[in-house]
């Protein structure tokens, strides 16, 4: 009887043990259900993630062959995922890329990542513009090549149209430079030629302002206040510049009396009727006190609205000419004298000529006459000596 209850005692402890590793294993159980359901959950998540990337993911062998792929892949290239998982790489890019496939995509390269530009081809023929990221890793020992298909129609697009755009404005940038180049050319042979007008006019002006010309620019003022005056008024007239500039006295005290109502009426008439240019001679004082002839020609600037602003005189002493001109009016005037009495000479003489003319011809007449007698009464005269008596 003993040996029974030991026995049952050895079951019953068996069975407690048995028991304890039935919740154990229940636990065990459960944890695992746990574990699964969370890789199921976090299969069914990554699963959603990867069908729902925008982007194609193919998951290759090394060699080329498709694992795998998610739905953006299947609508980027227009295949279903089983024709897909019938295929390779090779098959979906054009054959000059294929060629160089295996170069891409070998196993150093990819270890540490590449991206590459390339073109896969739809089943319906057409091109797709991808950029596409290789990346190697290891899935249950093997190693696999997870390819990520970002498409880049778009940026594509745009990078043609900035070629083509790039393209058009290079060639306009030539054509532009062709253009510049001509025009800078022109230009220097314009800057060239202006420089050495420029220097013509510096050096003509530079021999005007030493000449015998003197420049004036008159202020269109009572008394014709001076603003202006070249170097050459001193070697000219004996004032300095400063002397008109300075407002020490107006232009027309130094026109002379006699003369300025006639200068200052001549002035107003060419203004009021509108002349741009106009000459006048008169006299000028000098400053060493005697007087001046010149010869004034005046150009009139106006304003936009008409109105005179100034008078740009360019004075020339003509004094030698007056007197020349004085000299040659008297020379003139005893020439005309001399010319007066020689005629009353001359027709003096034409007339005693002419009376002595009368009294030859009453000579002649009485010659003839004598000769008449001489022949009547038979005789030759002297200057007929050779002809013969007449008969009685």
């Amino acid at each position: 009887m003993k040996e029974n209850k030991k026995t049952e005692k050895q079951l019953m402890a068996e069975l407690s043990r048995l028991r304890r590793q039935v919740v154990k294993l229940g636990k065990q159980v459960a944890v695992c259900r746990k574990t699964e359901e969370s890789l199921r959950q976090s299969r069914e998540h990554y699963q959603k993630i990867f069908n729902n990337v925008k982007d194609g993911i193919f998951i290759e062998t090394v060699r080329g062959k498709i694992l795998d792929v998610n739905e953006a892949g299947c609508r980027m290239l227009g295949y279903y995922k089983e024709e897909l998982l019938s295929m390779d790489v090779g098959t979906l890019v054009p054959p000059q890329v294929a060629a160089n496939l295996p170069e891409t995509i070998q196993e150093e390269t990819l270890r540490e990542g590449v991206y590459i530009e390339t073109i896969n081809i739809r089943k319906d023929g057409t091109h797709l513009p991808v950029e596409v990221s290789n990346t190697l890793v290891e899935i249950r020992g093997e190693k696999r090549v997870i390819a990520i298909l970002h498409d880049i129609t778009d940026r594509v697009g745009i990078r043609n149209k900035l070629l083509t755009a790039y393209k058009e404005l290079e060639s306009r940038v030539r054509r532009r430079t062709r253009e510049l180049d001509r025009t800078n050319k022109q230009l220097q042979s314009e800057i060239s030629e202006r420089k050495r007008v420029e220097e013509e006019l510096r050096e003509e002006h530079r021999l005007f302002i030493g000449g015998p010309t003197v420049v004036f620019k008159w202020k269109a003022e009572a008394g014709w206040p001076v603003e202006y005056v070249s170097p050459n008024v001193e070697n000219q007239f004996g004032y300095r510049q400063e002397d008109f500039i300075s407002g020490g006295f107006l232009y027309e005290s130094i026109v002379h009396p006699d003369d300025l109502p006639r200068v200052a009426e001549e002035v107003k008439k060419y203004s009021e009727t509108g002349e741009v240019f106009f000459e006048q001679n008169y006299r000028i004082a000098h400053a060493r006190g005697h007087y001046c002839w010149v010869n004034d020609h005046t150009v009139v600037t106006r304003a936009p609205d008409g109105k005179i602003i100034h008078y740009h005189g360019y004075v020339f002493d003509i004094t030698k000419r007056k007197h020349d001109e004085e000299e040659l009016k008297k020379y003139r005037e005893h020439l005309e004298e001399l010319v007066e009495k020689r005629t009353a000479e001359l027709q003096g003489m034409i007339d005693a000529m002419a009376r002595r003319v009368v009294r030859m011809a009453d000579l002649d007449i009485l010659a003839e006459r004598l000769k008449e007698q001489i022949r009547s009464a038979g005789l030759v005269p002297l200057e007929n000596k050779e002809e013969k008596p007449r008969s009685p």
